[in-house]
């Protein structure tokens, strides 16, 4: 996709600079705030719940700091209240993770490995007991999915980008299997969630942001899988990147102007 360029183009670059170090002071801000908490809170809520809740407004934050910016959740009250569930949405933005804390809902990130070695953010994921995923790496990947069980088993859900990376065109990638074998082994319903919006706010490797951008988050019905039979994982992942993808398109055109 190609964006149009707008009336306001060279105002949201003259301000994106500024925007880029708002993100940074937030960043340290809340996520020293979030290792703080993990000191003090780490032995009456051990499940750091409210660490997480802190990691909710660093999102909340950020994307105030775009003018004119807006997220809209729809489907919220789709989601299971009485067990676990696995999150997976579509990954097209660095601000897709800001955008999605606005479901306000307890979980732990399942996310790149290289962002838990970034000066505070770092230190704040790993005080919210967020999971690193090491690309490459199939030991890792194993051990970072019994981390996700451990999760799972103590009642709180798991957060994940299926397609691994962000997209460069705006389309859906392949969908790796992983979270697909989790839900699968573990009888954890899957929560399809369709982010429509955050590539046009910032697309993959811009730098310059969207003013009045309207970002969009549908949660979609879950879907558990039919049995714990590790031949069903590809084509539960068939099954779910196609209704997100059909989700997608059809709010695409709500957001473009």
């Amino acid at each position: 996709m190609r964006f149009r360029r707008r009336p306001l183009f060279w105002l949201e670059a003259a301000v994106s600079p500024l925007v880029w170090v708002m993100f940074a002071a937030l960043t340290i801000f809340w996520t020293t705030l979030m290792m703080d908490l993990y000191i003090i809170r780490r032995w009456v809520d051990p499940q750091l719940r409210w660490v997480h809740r802190i990691g909710c407004c660093w999102g909340y934050s950020l994307i105030a700091m775009v003018p004119g910016s807006q997220v809209q959740v729809f489907g919220r009250k789709t989601i299971p209240r009485d067990r676990p569930v696995i999150f997976m949405a579509n990954h097209q933005s660095f601000c897709d993770i800001p955008a999605l804390y606005h479901l306000w809902w307890q979980f732990k990130w399942m996310a790149d490995a290289p962002l838990f070695t970034i000066p505070f953010l770092g230190g704040g994921m790993r005080a919210a007991g967020y999971v690193p995923v090491k690309r490459g790496d199939p030991k890792a990947a194993l051990r970072s999915l019994e981390q996700a069980k451990e999760w799972l088993a103590k009642g709180i859900s798991v957060f994940i980008f299926p397609e691994g990376t962000r997209s460069r065109t705006g389309g859906f990638g392949r969908f790796l299997t992983g979270g697909f074998r989790l839900a699968v082994t573990t009888g954890t319903p899957i929560v399809p969630v369709v982010l429509v919006g955050s590539r046009q706010l910032l697309p993959r490797g811009g730098w310059i942001f969207r003013w009045w951008a309207r970002l969009k988050i549908h949660v979609l019905p879950a879907v558990t899988p039919a049995s714990s039979n590790a031949s069903q994982v590809r084509g539960l992942a068939r099954q779910v990147r196609a209704q997100m993808a059909r989700v997608y398109r059809q709010h695409l055109k709500e957001i473009r102007r």
